[in-house]
């Protein structure tokens, strides 16, 4: 067995092996839109091999202006040597149109290998002479310019050129009220090409970054000033000093954005806003009434992590499900846009024996389809066995009578002590042993869902909130501001989910003041609320307009301990 099991992990590792270092061969281009008079570089790239007998394409339709121009590469990753082989062209459209170039091939180890053609589309040209002022410019160019809550949008700060452009640097930063802000990776490469109103332009993103807005409004991305160093014509570049760069600053402009809440829905919706997949799964096929069945639902999208909740989907009779658990929640920063997965654990005990199935559901707001989209899918059927958890019911008599009424009493002292006596300990031992078997049977029955699960959640809400209190503590010891207010908002909305049944997660808050409201919370107390929430919303998007956090942290002990009282 062991030997098999050996056997069995070499060949994966030779596979894996092969398949890292299998060929590849292909056409890249810097443009596929070109103006008459321009030109546009070629290059056929063989990675992972080396090659013999390199035939080009025709290039017909184009004038080679310059190349073969040949390079090559070695690398060593982990013990494996790699070889990158490319060669380029540099070429002239000789007309307007719309023109392939063919496929190039080369023979790699007996075999031959076929490039990818490539289309290419040349346009005339502007006949008026590009002012001078719009031979270098830059934009902010915005991905959305109305949106959701939880919605990503992406500022990228492109410069478009004709210049030679030597430096690029914000001499102010942009504000961003009302959104939370990543930057995204720089993109590897180097610009691009684009022609706008028959003009080319070299074009290159400066800057690129992530907003997800927080809250509905109006607001504004402020305008940013780029201090931009142009090379002059002719002159050399000093090694230390840049004195023969022109010195020009590039304006962009403002730009509205309207955020809004997704529009109405009777479905239940996640909070989750963007696109998205989802992935469940459950290791259990066969279980019994003692054991619980464990669901991991997998979410990946591009929306806000921070809006998106624990879906809610309908069990068959005969399953109750708890409160589902957070086990993994992940951020992950691209090139192009903010991707996150969240993984949330589901809890689910059988009451009585029978077979289940299971259908996790997710339902999100997608931006492009302007709709929510609802995705399911069914997991294999759940066998339940009983197990030995059965409850037998105890009947009591309660048939009483009442006696008479004594008219005459008589009194007498007992012959014999009962303070002391050996039954007496006893007695006082048999009531002590009931005491903790009541006490224990009491917990048997809250951890196994028995008891009203809603009443111990109501009895619970305050200790369980000040143990969630004790996690912005830490935050607080760190000095982690932003995570310490989210943590105190998220506290106290679960005190008020498990104390007034009231979905304070999935709900504004306006919508929570009113329900709190309609369960005739006190006026003060509300406000109270209001206050903390008002402040810790702040202290997320504008540090330091607010109050310490110990100021906070005991406003919020007071609030919970007023509710209590």
């Amino acid at each position: 067995m062991f030997k098999k099991l050996i056997f069995t992990t070499l060949l994966l590792l030779i596979a894996a092996f092969v398949i890292a270092q299998k060929p590849k061969f292909y056409a890249k281009t810097d443009a596929r839109k070109i103006v008459k008079g321009s030109y546009i570089e070629v290059t056929f790239h063989l990675d992972s091999a080396e090659g013999k007998n390199f035939r080009p394409p025709s290039f017909t339709g184009f004038d080679v202006m310059s190349g073969p121009s040949t390079s090559s590469s070695m690398q060593i990753v982990n013990g494996a040597v790699s070889k990158n082989w490319s060669v380029s062209y540099g070429l002239q459209p000789k007309k307007i149109g719309r023109f392939n170039i063919g496929q190039a091939t080369v023979n790699v180890n007996g075999k031959t290998m076929t490039s990818q053609s490539i289309s290419i589309e040349v346009v005339k040209g502007s006949d008026k002479p590009v002012d001078q002022s719009k031979q270098v410019y830059v934009r902010a160019e915005i991905s959305d310019t109305t949106c959701a809550v939880g919605q990503q949008i992406i500022v990228d700060y492109k410069l478009y050129t004709q210049l030679d452009v030597k430096q690029a640097g914000f001499s102010t930063e942009p504000e961003y009220d009302g959104f939370y802000v990543e930057q995204l990776q720089a993109k590897r490469g180097g610009m691009t090409r684009e022609i706008i109103n028959g003009v080319e332009y070299f074009v290159q993103s400066l800057r690129k970054v992530a907003l997800f807005p927080q809250q509905t409004g109006t607001y504004t991305i402020s305008a940013v000033s780029i201090n931009l160093g142009i090379a002059k014509a002719g002159a050399r570049q000093g090694f230390f000093f840049n004195n023969n760069l022109i010195r020009r600053n590039a304006n962009t402009r403002s730009h509205n954005i309207i955020v809004t809440d997704p529009p109405a829905t009777a479905l239940p919706f996640s909070g989750a806003v963007g696109s998205y997949s989802m992935q469940v799964s459950s290791a259990k096929r066969s279980i019994t009434t003692d054991d619980a069945i464990m669901v991991n639902m997998k979410l990946v999208g591009n929306g806000d992590n921070k809006t998106v909740l624990a879906p809610k989907w309908e069990l068959p009779d005969g399953l109750e499900m708890y409160d589902p658990n957070i086990i993994e929640d992940e951020v992950f920063n691209g090139t192009d846009q903010i991707q996150h997965r969240k993984v949330f654990e589901y809890l689910i005990v059988a009451k009585k024996p029978g077979t289940y199935k299971l259908k996790p559901t997710f339902t999100y707001f997608s931006p492009d389809s302007n709709d929510y989209i609802t995705v399911t899918q069914q997991l294999a059927s759940i066998r339940v066995a009983q197990g030995s958890n059965s409850n037998a019911n105890i009947v009591q008599s309660t048939d009483k009578q009442i006696e008479g009424i004594y008219e005459t009493s008589s009194f007498s002292s007992p012959t014999v002590s009962v303070y002391n006596s050996w039954w007496h300990k006893l007695m006082l031992g048999m009531f002590f042993i009931g005491a903790l078997g009541i006490y224990g049977y009491g917990q048997h029955l809250e951890k196994s869902g028995k008891r009203d699960p809603e009443l111990i959640k109501k009895n619970k809400a305050y200790s369980e909130a000040v143990k969630r209190l004790e996690k912005a503590q830490s935050y607080k010891a760190s000095d982690k501001s932003k995570e310490f207010h989210e943590e105190i908002v998220v506290s106290l909305k679960k005190y008020l989910n498990d104390k007034h049944n009231i979905p304070a997660l999935h709900i504004n808050k306006g919508e929570l003041i009113s329900q709190l409201e309609e369960k005739s919370i006190d006026t003060a107390l509300i406000g109270q609320l209001e206050t903390i929430i008002d402040q810790a919303e702040m202290a997320i998007y504008a540090p330091g307009l607010t109050k310490g956090m110990d100021s906070i942290y005991e406003d919020s002990l007071k609030f919970m301990a007023e509710m209590e009282g």
